[in-house]
């Protein structure tokens, strides 16, 4: 540290990495891998990223919609079908949030009082606000005030805002990559002045010295969840989990989840109903530091846009490293470890998955008789669309 000026210099910042890079590798299933190693520094970097963009960058007197999670900030395994943005606030406030709705199937705002990326002991959101819930004009547009109180006088859309926020988090949701359009939102605090002052040395260095931490907590989180189901079990089954802690209780979300080990020959099936009338439900993969299976180069996830419904009404998906020439393939990346994910979002039920494991060869005697084959050339083709979709949501 420079003593003189009284403030960190680079490698001072650079220095609080190496104790958190060592301390997280300790705690991944395999540490002596160097694969895994990598994968755990790339985690790394990515949160990183999303700790410049999320505290040194974004400011709460004058916040931006800033990337929260998604295919290259890839912890704590985001939903492919979500696009995840973020807003450092102040409960004292009063912020006005405005745009464009779009046609995607929901985007609900959450109001939190920590983010588990700035604290090890996270808290259930404050309040959950959906999009649809607020007059949208014809053409589509929107605005709302959060505050302590109503502004005297104001008759437009307004929503409580909880004196203990720091942060407001939104996630959009689509099933349809290639012809839904994501919401377009602005925010801005509305009693403080326009301009942002230039940031001071003591404010950029609290700022810049909480990034080590941000990194720790995005990551240790997840591991020792995983770890947490490896001691209980849950291992090639699934179990509804709840995730009020994160999401808060109002968010009307059943959480499916568990861990599959397989080997490059063998498979599960993923049997379930599905509920009478659901908002939105989906399937997933991550592996085992619990970042989401590459969902732009793979068909790591599906959801009922994208699945094929059996003629009995059920849904049937397999999970397998190599590819089983079905339509709804989990492709696993090459993980043979990693985690499963069902979600049923205002759903009239919530149906338990089933999970067989089987032998790859053996895949379609599990599998109605009229299940389609699907050729290397025909999954190229969904790839490549899958990929076009995935690049057409807003990630940065």
């Amino acid at each position: 540290m420079d003593e003189q000026a009284g403030y960190p210099e680079w490698n001072d910042f650079l220095a609080g990495l190496a104790p958190v890079a060592k301390r997280l590798v300790d705690q991944i299933r395999t540490p002596e891998d160097p694969q895994a190693r990598q994968e755990t520094y790339r985690m790394m970097m990515s949160a990183i990223v999303g700790g410049y963009l999320g505290l040194v960058y974004n400011d709460p007197d004058h916040p931006e919609w800033v990337p929260m999670l998604g295919s290259a900030l890839n912890f704590a395994a985001p939903v492919p079908d979500f696009t995840y943005t973020y807003a450092p606030i102040r409960g004292e406030g009063v912020y006005r949030i405005a745009g464009h709705r779009g046609t995607s199937l929901f985007a609900v705002l959450t109001v939190s009082e920590t983010y588990f990326t700035r604290t090890d002991t996270p808290k259930p959101g404050l309040a959950n606000y959906d999009l649809d819930d607020l007059t949208i004009g014809d053409d589509g547009r929107f605005e709302v005030l959060l505050s302590e109180e109503r502004p005297d006088g104001y008759v437009g859309d307004w929503w409580f805002l909880d004196p203990a926020a720091t942060n407001l988090a939104c996630r959009h949701a689509m099933y349809d990559w290639v012809n839904e359009v994501d919401p377009r939102m602005t925010i801005e605090r509305l009693d403080v002045p326009a301009a942002r002052p230039r940031t001071s040395a003591a404010e950029l260095s609290a700022r810049m010295d909480e990034v080590a931490q941000w990194v720790e907590y995005s990551i240790t989180h997840w591991l020792v969840h995983l770890a947490d189901s490896r001691d209980k079990g849950i291992v090639n089954r699934l179990e509804v989990y709840d995730y009020s802690g994160f999401t808060g209780a109002s968010w009307p979300q059943v959480y499916l989840e568990g861990l599959f080990e397989i080997e490059e020959d063998e498979a599960l099936i993923i049997e379930t109903d599905i509920p009478d009338e659901v908002r939105y439900w989906s399937f997933m993969l991550a592996d085992d530091l619990f970042a989401t299976v590459d969902w732009t180069h793979r068909q790591s996830s599906l959801n009922a846009h994208q699945a094929r419904v059996d003629s009995d009404g059920r849904f049937r998906a397999v999970v397998s490293v190599r590819d089983p020439g079905v339509p709804n393939w989990l492709d696993t990346g090459g993980y043979r470890h990693g985690a499963i994910q069902g979600r049923w979002n205002q759903a009239s039920s919530a149906p338990q998955p089933t999970i067989t494991r089987v032998a790859l060869e053996d895949v379609r005697k599990h599998l109605p008789s009229d299940t389609p084959a699907v050729s290397p050339e025909q999954r190229d083709a969904v790839l490549r669309e899958r990929r076009m979709g995935a690049q057409m949501r807003r990630k940065w």
